[in-house]
């Protein structure tokens, strides 16, 4: 019974320092994720999504100097200067967010980069070590389980495989939502320059504003989705650590709050 609970705790132990290697997909850029679909997400925006945002940049163009000549024969005459001076400000803008476009892909993995930087820093601290000392010290508990009866250790194991249960369903969540988010990130990234472009128009500028807002979150959803999962190895053992060495259930029934706890915390991530 004893050597049951053991490896049950050990596999446990595996699974939530596992969460905080460095090889983690979060801390790697969208190519490394799946670069056969990384590839064709930068082909559709070049070749199809591309062209369209040009166009619209065009009509934004056109309308601005239309609008910008209305406003210079409002101003009468005498205001020649100021008319060119509106005229230039709309160029340079225009200037602007045609490098904005020409750089979408750049702009897109700067922003994504960004959230993966503090991903890699978390990863780093955790694996380590020097926060969570290795885990679950199952060594130090052995003496503890012995002491138990059959029934107690019944109970025990029983416990365990429902916290084992419950870290893996959390784990699996979590790589649900990842994936799902990475596809999301792709969907962003295939029609990013349409967005951009729109920042040429004063008035639907904003679309473009939302645009960065939305991707950006989205990117931060996986350091925040990293940072709750490095949270296990460090509840799990404070847990154990904090009870006495005979109270054995209260660090296990502890464990199990943590790990509801930290199922919730997975799928608040997204918000």
């Amino acid at each position: 019974m004893t050597d049951a609970i053991l490896g049950v705790l050990q596999w446990i132990n595996n699974m939530i320092l596992g969460v905080a290697l460095e090889g983690s997909t979060l801390t790697g850029t969208m190519r490394n994720f799946m670069p056969v679909l990384y590839d064709y997400t930068v082909l559709v925006m070049r070749t199809v999504v591309l062209p369209v945002s040009y166009t619209v940049l065009a009509l934004f163009f056109v309308l601005e100097l239309h609008k910008a000549s209305i406003r210079t024969d409002n101003m009468g005459v005498g205001s020649s200067s100021l008319g060119a001076e509106m005229v230039f400000r709309v160029m340079f803008k225009m200037v602007l967010c045609k490098l904005a476009v020409d750089s979408v892909e750049i702009i897109m993995n700067a922003v994504y980069e960004f959230s993966t930087f503090i991903t890699t820093g978390v990863a780093g601290i955790m694996g380590g070590g020097s926060i969570t000392g290795g885990g679950i010290d199952t060594v130090a508990l052995e003496p503890a389980i012995n002491a138990l009866g059959f029934w107690s250790g019944l109970i025990c194991l029983i416990l365990c495989f429902i916290i084992f249960l419950l870290s893996f369903v959390a784990v699996a969540i979590a790589n649900i939502i990842i994936v799902v988010r990475f596809f999301e990130l792709f969907v962003y990234f295939s029609i990013s320059p349409i967005p951009l472009a729109t920042f040429a128009h004063e008035e639907m500028s904003q679309i473009g504003k939302n645009f960065i807002k939305h991707f950006a979150a989205v990117c931060v959803q996986g350091t925040l989705i990293f940072i709750v999962l490095s949270f296990f190895p460090i509840l799990f053992n404070s847990a154990f650590l904090s009870g006495s060495a005979l109270d054995v259930f209260g660090a296990l029934f502890g464990v199990l709050g943590y790990s509801i706890v930290l199922i919730l915390a997975v799928f608040q991530a997204g918000k």
